[in-house]
């Protein structure tokens, strides 16, 4: 596994101004200011050389710093509501934590960030039809957990952005009202605070689902 610290924490700055198309200052002990644009182009040797557009090389350095788990959209809104950060859960109570990316049972989910796989469980209390993957970079403090993924690594395990991690679930086990097939992802900064992913990874335009009845989603 190839990471820097500060050249992760980088991606992930620009990443977010990219997203948010501002002009951005990186870390103080940089003391360079940046256009997130610029940069990106300016950078991004491998992706002017056919690289894959669901992965992300801020440094062309060849090596993925960011990577979109499923080369997926961003679940828009189907019979138990939307895909996106913040979007509504059980009537207001509360607040989806991460992004949900459309994929397919049965296919590969990669690794958003590189680090090592710290945990492996159930997405949910005493269910173990569904499960996740949590990896950490101890060198940034950042960490991504993948959702209704059945592991193919194991804690401990070095992984680099990209690499595959696992097997997509398929959550009508779960889900059976009519819920878009996808990947939950929870990136969280060092201090534990879940950042909205769809201004950090690579994705294809928003796919709308077909509108219904919202119920109790993940």
């Amino acid at each position: 596994m190839k990471e820097s610290g500060f050249s992760f924490a980088r991606s992930l700055v620009m990443a977010f101004a990219f997203g948010c198309g501002g002009v951005i200052a990186l870390d103080a002990a940089s003391d360079v200011a940046l256009n997130p644009i610029a940069e990106a182009h300016a950078s991004a040797g491998p992706a002017a050389e056919g690289a894959p557009s669901w992965i992300i090389d801020t440094d062309g350095d060849g090596v993925a710093d960011l990577a979109n788990p499923v080369q997926g959209a961003m679940r828009g809104f189907d019979a138990y509501g939307s895909g996106a950060f913040g979007s509504t859960r059980d009537g207001g109570k509360r607040k989806h934590e991460g992004v949900d990316y459309v994929a397919s049972p049965g296919q590969s989910a990669a690794a958003p960030i590189a680090g090592a796989v710290v945990r492996t469980g159930y997405a949910y209390k005493g269910d173990a039809r569904l499960k996740f993957v949590e990896i950490l970079n101890a060198e940034t403090g950042y960490s991504a957990r993948v959702l209704y993924v059945a592991p193919t690594v194991h804690v401990g395990q070095s992984v680099a952005a990209g690499e595959i991690i696992g097997v997509v679930q398929d959550l009508s086990v779960k889900y059976p009202a009519g819920i878009t097939n996808h990947v939950h992802v929870e990136i969280r900064d060092p201090a534990g605070v879940t950042l909205d992913s769809s201004f950090i990874l690579p994705a294809t335009p928003v796919l709308q689902a077909s509108a219904g009845p919202v119920a109790a989603s993940p």
